[in-house]
């Protein structure tokens, strides 16, 4: 399409290009338009999508004092319609159409929006996306609407723990600083609705936010200021004058020259040049000119009298001086400018007392347990490759032996250790060092802070002497520790190159986004380099900022926070009895204080001089033995070089080649192997997953009367084993930091499968860590008595706060699945069970895993890895595997009596063996089942619902697996849950205000039945988190949005139709850009299918594993019509005869739950925990209605042939057992199966 453009193209000054990484591909072109813009354009020929982002250096430390949260109410407002584009949705409709997204976010420096969308739809898309900052409407219907939007916003935070203990820190904060500022504004700080139309109570909602903090309407102070004209204030002249600043802050602020553009697409750089360069040329500098030029405010209704036009431009005026004198609180965001801005801390001792340290008490919605120190120190905010507070971080934060973490962990004290800038910006940096306690930690608090302060002491020292030696350079190599500093900043350097090398591109969308803030900060040519240290060499290590900065970190340059109930007590106990505060010599009156927005209670108090001596004085020389430097990295890639293997074509990265499957080069009873050598990324990486199939990590096998067994779910079992990966992920924390800084992740997660440990990184040393790993495991070594009581306070402490910290909506969804498809009877269950689980039942459970008869491998290794070290690594996996089971069984099982326990079952007949799995039930067709609970956190205004249809069709699997009637109906539910997303959230967020959180989409579940098969399960989801109407009436509008996009459906033209379908299927088979994306999507499939199509006596039941799903829905979507979308619809959500609906209502404080609604014919109404698991019992598991004639794999053969699955189909209705029954284990004589 053509551009809106004036009649000579604007002229542009190209700038440097980004300095780039050998593995990004991309090629860029920097530019600056005549009118200030700064552009950088990015071709990513392998995108299928294009992305835009528009970043304005300017956020809530702009806004004025009088109104928080204006520059967030302003970047809300941008999206509602342009003179060009005038629909409020015709952005997001557009983009939802063709597979796009969109966002934006303000800080308290930047706002920025982004978007992507099919490739070939960018171009119009940027037009309309161009015209918000060439020319928005700011509408007053909309300005009134959206601030209820922002107010929404800010409710759905009032219960996050995080933005609550944001709100204290800015309350600590000089009033007068910018930092304080309230950045997301309500409906009290921009009183822009005049009414409401919708019968929401606006008047007990302000009551709530008055009991809250934030005051009220009647005491704005805008009221002053707009009586200041003419004696006259109501509520239409507030409402104006809060649109009056929208349209001066957007003046003031919006200028050319003080935003950002980043292109990235597949177009040449040519084309993204020409659809940039016209449109973004068109935004006008306002700042300087009048407002008669611009018909903002003058475009006054016909029946407003000239007084009031009068005196809205007196508004105006003030508006404008108000935004002006608000702009100047704001340091500047380019370091060039910021390298002149003055040291000015938000946080001063002055502000609490006069004299730091003192203790800030908050008490958390969660229960947590956390101590917190800050410093203000000098800003390095333009040192970004030079800072200090970057190695600070470094050392602070270490984990390895000899750091304050290792320390800490090993005395019982604490459960994670984080250190960084907690602000950093042009006037200000406030270091933060964060750690997370057991309850042990808590009641030894203060000597963990004593040795932060003794470690700082310490680098002090090092400091000292290493300048003193070196005088700059470094001299030393005698072994005395001297040179230890420069080896830290060395190694340091090393990895954050090396990183920046070996990382190659990711999605359009988040580039985007992340490149435009960091190019308003560092300019074109530095912005993807920034930090990573590439001109940074062993003798420019900072030392003399680093010594200034660590001296800085002491206890009178600190205040401390506490959040947790113990502490909270502890400061209610102590001034309960004191009438009286204590008042601080400049008239700071420590005790109880209240935020003023969010209505947070915290304590600030002073600490015993007693202490804050022992902290000065540090640690005795034997208790310094235990702290030191971090030492060589040991992990560090000795080569970064590709696999001799991989052709010389693919040693360039080729992420447009499709995906192929990896190869199953080992296939034995014990486990098998799936290797690829990669041939897209062409980087020294590997992903590493090896799957443990074991069915003891979550169920049990049990004996009953007719001397059979059955393997039955267990909540014990499955708690213990979350108990046994949270120990080790804790035992392993020290030794395995070192790999973690050297860019080798792992993790150890529990399904119903079994365990997964999953390594990846660079190629060089990963098999060396998955096998210490691996060895670290099958060992009970880890399982010592201090782990175990830091993994079982953290299980008790989460569960126990589980229904008080959580959003309503969560918890909605919590009721849901409680319902559908969780296999244990809840969080209550589970905690009173997690606090009986003893170390001696995970020492007894570890054995018993490795005495599962039935327990095998299932190991995926892709990436830079030949064919010979996958098999090298998977002989010495099965050995760690085979020899652990042998000891268990000879020697460990014995002594714990776990021999006799599988004697005893193994002496009744199992007939069958079991293999684990997930569970769905089927909700019965033509009955509602609706759930009302109310909500147990105590600060939730908010109501939810959540509507899930779940299909009565099974899902489709893989073209091997399923028909192709269940292909057809799988493409469309994933098609009507596209559709329906960007309606849905027009209408009931936009138009109807219902609430922040407006969303819907698609699910797909499996569930394992009493055959050899995992039946997939397609639903759809609605969810509204609202506190404006009550819940049932949220339900109602969700019902009726549904019933009228029938309509809509009916009349939607067939080209709208194909571009939905059309978007999807390229979203669907869109380049995988990342090798841990491809690898977690391939072992996805082979860790849920392999069971069902691997069995000895089927010769091609390879090809039936779906590696290829995407591409076959793809496909299928393309060629679906109307007739069958609509006959899809009409089962799934409107005959209520056919369809299968849960209706979960959670009520807030707003709305609280009066009484159970009355009986309905086809409802059934769930009101109790009793009423939901009585239900529970009533539905069966999943199950496919279809006899599974499938033309791939040989399932109904194999039945013929196995007798025992004949009988385990006939039984396939109970559900008292969850997984799979097939044939007899491993060690039966026949061996049929390799699970």
């Amino acid at each position: 399409m053509a551009a809106q453009q004036s009649s000579d193209t604007p002229e542009v000054t190209y700038l440097p290009p980004p300095v780039q990484g050998n593995a990004d591909y991309r090629r860029y072109k920097a530019l600056r338009l005549k009118n200030g813009v700064t552009v950088l354009l990015t071709q990513d020929a392998q995108s299928k999508h294009f992305a835009a982002a528009v970043s304005v250096n300017a956020g809530a430390s702009c806004d004025p004092r009088s109104l928080p949260g204006l520059a967030h109410f302003t970047e809300h407002m941008c999206f509602l319609g342009s003179k060009r584009y005038p629909e409020e949705n015709e952005y997001k409709h557009f983009l939802a159409q063709h597979g796009g997204k969109s966002n934006a976010s303000t800080s308290m420096s930047h706002t920025t929006y982004q978007f992507d969308i099919l490739a070939e739809f960018g171009e119009h898309a940027l037009d309309i996306f161009s015209n918000f900052f060439v020319s928005p409407l700011f509408t007053r219907s909309g300005t009134a609407r959206e601030v209820q939007a922002v107010d929404s916003e800010n409710s759905k935070n009032l219960v996050s723990d995080g933005r609550r203990r944001l709100q204290v820190l800015k309350a600590l904060a000089d009033n007068n600083h910018h930092y304080s500022k309230f950045s997301t504004g309500n409906r009290i700080t921009l009183p822009a609705c005049v009414d409401d139309d919708d019968g929401e109570k606006k008047d007990d909602d302000n009551d709530i936010q008055k009991k809250e903090g934030g005051g009220s309407d009647d005491d704005h102070p805008l009221k002053d200021l707009v009586r200041s004209i003419d004696g006259n204030c109501d509520d239409a002249d507030m409402a104006e004058y809060v649109r009056i600043a929208l349209l001066a802050f957007h003046r003031h602020h919006y200028r050319p020259d003080n935003m950002t553009v980043v292109v990235v697409g597949p177009q040449t750089l040519d084309e993204l040049e020409k659809w940039v360069v016209p449109r973004f040329g068109m935004i006008a500098d306002r700042s300087s000119k009048n407002n008669d030029d611009e018909n903002e405010v003058d475009d006054y209704d016909d029946q407003i009298t000239p007084e009031k036009k009068e005196k809205w431009q007196k508004m105006d005026h003030l508006a404008a001086q108000m935004i002006a004198e608000a702009a100047r609180d704001s340091p500047p965001v380019p370091i060039d400018a910021a390298k002149n801005v003055a040291h000015q801390s938000a946080f001063r001792a002055e502000l609490q007392g006069g004299k730091w340290p003192v203790v800030v008490t908050t008490k958390p919605i969660q229960n947590v347990r956390k101590v917190v120190l800050l410093f203000p120190i000098p800003p390095s905010y333009a040192e970004p490759d030079r800072s200090p507070s970057h190695l600070m971080s470094h050392l602070f934060g270490h984990e390895g032996k000899g750091s304050p973490f290792a320390l800490f962990q090993n005395a019982g004290w604490i459960t994670s250790l984080s250190s960084g800038p907690r602000i950093s910006a042009p006037d200000q940096n406030l270091f933060q060092i964060t750690i997370s306690l057991t309850k042990e930690g808590e009641e030894n608090w203060k000597d963990i802070v004593k040795y932060i302060f003794a470690y700082a002491k310490m680098l002090c020292t090092v400091a000292e002497e290493t300048l003193k030696l070196s005088d700059g350079a470094c001299q030393s190599d005698d072994g005395s520790g001297k040179d230890d500093l420069y080896r830290i900043w060395e190694e340091v350097g090393k990895l954050d190159r090396m990183q920046f090398h070996q990382t190659s591109p990711g999605s359009v969308y988040n580039f985007a986004q992340s490149a435009s803030q960091s190019i308003s900060k560092y300019g074109t040519a530095n912005c993807l380099s920034a930090g990573s240290l590439l001109n940074e060499t062993r003798d420019s290590l900072p030392l003399s900022e680093l010594l200034d900065f660590c001296q800085q970190i002491v206890p009178n340059n600190c205040f401390i926070e506490r959040c947790s109930e113990g502490a909270w007590d502890e400061m209610e106990a102590l001034y309960a009895d004191n009438e009286t505060p204590t008042v601080a010599p400049n008239g700071f009156a420590f005790g109880k204080q209240v935020e003023k927005w969010y209505g947070v209670e915290y304590y600030v108090s002073p600490l015993d001089e007693s202490d804050v001596k022992l902290w000065g004085e540090g640690i005795g020389v034997k208790e310094m033995e235990s702290i030191h430097l971090p030492e060589p990295n040991r992990y560090i890639p000795r080569s970064l070089e590709l696999c001799e293997e991989l052709p010389e074509e693919a040693k360039v990265q080729r992420i447009e080649l499709p995906v192929s499957p990896p190869k199953l080069i080992v296939n034995e009873p014990s486990g098998r192997l799936w290797w690829k050598l990669d041939e897209r990324y062409a980087l020294p990486k590997a992903y590493l997953t090896v799957l443990i199939r074991t069915r003891v990590s979550e169920n049990k096998l049990l004996p009953d009367e007719s001397y059979q067994s059955s393997w039955e779910y267990d909540t014990k079992t499955s708690l213990t084993s979350e108990l046994l990966k949270s120990i080790f992920a804790d035992a392993l924390a020290i030794d395995t930091y070192d790999a973690y800084l050297a860019g080798l992740g792992w993790s150890l997660s529990k399904t119903s499968s079994g365990f997964t440990l999953t390594c990846h990184g660079y190629s060089d040393r990963l098999p060396d860590l998955a096998l210490k790993l691996l060895k670290e495991l099958t060992s009970p070594s880890f399982l010592e008595e201090r782990h175990f009581s830091t993994a079982k306070d953290k299980t008790i402490r989460g569960l126990s706060s589980f229904f008080e910290s959580r959003r309503a909506d969560s918890l909605a969804i919590y009721y849901r699945n409680l319902l559908l498809n969780y296999k244990g009877n809840g969080v209550e269950e589970n905690l009173e069970i997690a606090k009986a689980i003893t170390l001696r039942d995970v020492e007894k459970h570890h054995s018993m895993i490795w005495t599962d008869d039935d327990l095998s491998l299932e190991v995926l290794y892709t990436g830079n890895v030949s064919e010979k070290q996958a098999r090298s690594f998977f002989s010495d996996a099965t050995s760690v595997i085979d020899a652990t089971r042998s000891h268990v069984t000879q020697n460990g099982a014995s002594e714990d009596g776990i021999s006799d326990s599988w004697a005893s079952v193994a002496q009744q007949e199992v007939s069958a063996t079991f293999i684990a799995g997930p569970l769905e039930r089927r909700l019965p067709a033509g009955e509602d089942i609706e759930l009302h609970f109310e909500s147990k956190n105590p600060k939730e205004e908010n109501g939810a619902v959540v509507v899930t249809y779940q299909s009565q069709h099974e899902g489709f699997k893989g073209k091997q697996l399923s028909s192709k009637e269940t292909l057809k109906w799988s493409a469309c539910v994933r098609l009507i849950s596209k559709m329906i997303r960007e309606p849905c959230f027009n209408e009931l967020r936009t138009k109807q205000q219902l609430g922040y959180i407006v969303s819907s989409f698609y699910d797909m579940s499996y569930s394992t039945n009493a055959t050899p098969l995992t039946t997939s399960i397609d639903s759809l989801t609605v969810y509204v988190l609202s506190r404006k109407v009550e819940p049932k009436d949220v339900a109602a509008r969700i019902d009726d949005f549904l019933l009228n996009f029938r309509s809509k459906l009916e009349d939607m033209p067939s080209t709208e139709i194909q571009d939905y379908a059309e978007s999807l299927a390229k979203e669907l088979t869109k380049p995988i850009r990342k090798l841990g994306t491809e690898a977690n999507n391939q072992f996805g499939k082979i860790r849920r299918y392999a069971p069902e199509t691997l069995y000895a006596d089927n010769e091609s039941s390879l090809e039936d594993i779906p590696f290829d799903n995407a591409e076959v829905v793809a496909a299928a979507l393309r060629k679906l019509d109307r007739n069958m979308i609509l006959d899809v619809y009409d089962s799934l959500i409107m005959k209520k005869e056919s369809r299968s609906r849960i209706l979960t209502h959670v009520y807030g404080r707003t709305f609280p739950l009066k009484e159970a609604p009355p009986p309905a014919p086809s409802k059934v109404y769930v009101t109790s925990m009793d009423e939901l698991m009585e239900k529970r019992k009533s539905l069966i598991a999943y199950e496919p209605h279809s006899n599974y004639q499938r033309t791939g794999t040989r399932l109904l053969g194999l039945m013929g042939r196995h007798r025992t699955l004949q009988y385990a189909a006939a039984a396939a209705a109970v559900v008292g057992v969850v997984g799979v029954v097939l044939f007899k284990g491993r060690n039966d004589e026949r061996k049929q199966t390799k699970i």
